[in-house]
């Protein structure tokens, strides 16, 4: 796939010509800290809070700046102006016009193809097609049988969801969460080695998924008229929209490929690990579970909790266009810059004792969905995704309790568990 090898290799050259943080002056903290290391993926957030003693600190070794507070990572994520995505938003920049990693004017054009398919009344109209898919797990689970909750509900949830908005057909949903995690494995590559190393296991599946796409492309734009998630023919699916944008020329055909791909690994990876973070939460809290399925008002709160407890999406980067002032420290332009979302969500400035749990608890202004104008298209599916596998559940099962280790992700940007087997018990 010569188009997204080419956008890693322009990117690597991109790094090259980054501001260095070594000659920076020596009053500007220094930190170790790497958010690449698999021992600390599972719990950044010692790490993190050792971070937020400062406004910033460069780390010499990755050649970024790094940034925990509350008030500092909000700041930035709306300083667009300056602090640019264009260069992507992992540790080493990358060239890929999507949504993601765009500015103005751009960001708003190829937010506008997609953001119809994402409102709460598009939502509403695919909930009653969600539940199909949260049902063989509970019904596993209502049989007595240990579940794997990853593999059985909170991979194929998200991944049918976008699969019905994007408009596959079903008989090649299974293949798109393989493709997907090749391409999120992108994320967690911090060195060029790493990069071409991530690139050749993933290029088969990334070819597949760009084959795949481009076909269905191809299909809409010579198709009278595109199927909507359900069967009709009245709205396009995302896949329409994309294709009657470029059939417009509102976007170029590599920013069509970008488009769909956004959406199907973005919509997939953030909710797989919002629900499995709270499942862990539900089955090692019997309280806690209990509360919700009596009281399903409660859903939503524990959905904002968990956004801003557990972080599914720990960290994103910016490049600076200029200088950036931040307290008494000036970055200097065509700098990397790490914003902490993880950090600023257990900022105890914002969120007294961030530690705990809290359903009670009002977590305005966390940054689980990022912040600013890249806060994140999916969000209301994201929500009713979570919705509709917790009543699935309270329906029927009166508890949950771990029935084995919990395994985590080793995606540093990324959190989440990757294993999380339980069983039902009764109430208590």
């Amino acid at each position: 796939m010569r188009d997204f090898g080419l956008m890693i290799g322009q990117g690597a050259v991109r790094d090259l010509r980054r501001a260095r943080v070594g000659s920076v002056a020596r009053s500007v903290p220094r930190t170790h800290f790497d958010p690449t290391d698999t021992d600390t993926i599972r719990n950044p957030f010692p790490a993190l809070e050792r971070l937020r003693e400062h406004p910033v600190h460069v780390n010499e070794k990755l050649n970024v700046w790094m940034m925990a507070r509350h008030e500092d990572v909000t700041a930035a994520a709306r300083a667009h102006d300056v602090l640019s995505s264009s260069s992507g938003v992992l540790l080493r920049s990358t060239v890929m016009p999507s949504v993601v990693s765009t500015d103005e004017p751009d960001h708003a054009r190829l937010r506008r193809v997609l953001a119809p398919y994402f409102t709460p009344s598009a939502m509403r109209r695919l909930e009653g097609s969600l539940t199909q898919f949260v049902n063989p797990s509970v019904d596993a689970l209502a049989r007595g049988e240990v579940v794997d909750m990853v593999p059985a509900l909170t991979v194929p949830l998200p991944v049918s969801a976008i699969a019905l908005l994007l408009g596959i057909d079903r008989s090649r949903w299974r293949d798109f969460r393989v493709w997907s995690n090749g391409v999120t494995a992108l994320f967690g590559a911090s060195t060029l080695g790493a990069v071409t190393m991530t690139i050749g296991h993933a290029l088969p599946g990334i070819l597949s998924l760009r084959g795949l796409i481009v076909d269905e492309l191809h299909r809409r734009r010579t198709s009278a008229t595109c199927r909507r998630p359900g069967g009709s023919e009245e709205h396009d699916d995302v896949l329409g929209g994309i294709s009657k944008a470029l059939a417009a020329h509102e976007i170029t055909p590599l920013e069509a490929l970008s488009a769909a791909l956004i959406v199907l690994i973005a919509g997939n990876e953030t909710t797989t690990n919002l629900l499995g973070i709270l499942l862990i939460q539900l089955a090692t809290d019997p309280d806690l579970y209990a509360r919700l399925r009596d009281n399903r008002d409660l859903i939503p709160a524990a959905i904002e909790e968990t956004l801003r407890w557990g972080s599914p999406v720990q960290w994103v980067t910016r490049t600076t266009l200029a200088s950036y002032e931040i307290a008494d420290t000036v970055i200097p332009a065509r700098s990397r810059v790490v914003l902490y979302y993880a950090g600023a969500n257990r900022d105890p400035l914002r969120f007294p004792d961030p530690d705990r749990f809290d359903v009670q608890r009002n977590p305005v202004g966390h940054t689980g969905f990022g912040h600013g104008s890249h806060f994140c298209m999916g969000a209301h599916l994201a929500r009713l995704e979570v919705v509709v596998a917790l009543n699935g559940l309270f329906d029927r099962i009166a508890g949950l309790e771990l029935a084995g280790p919990v395994k985590w992700t080793t995606t540093p940007s990324l959190s989440g568990p990757t294993s999380v087997p339980v069983r039902a018990v009764a109430a208590h």
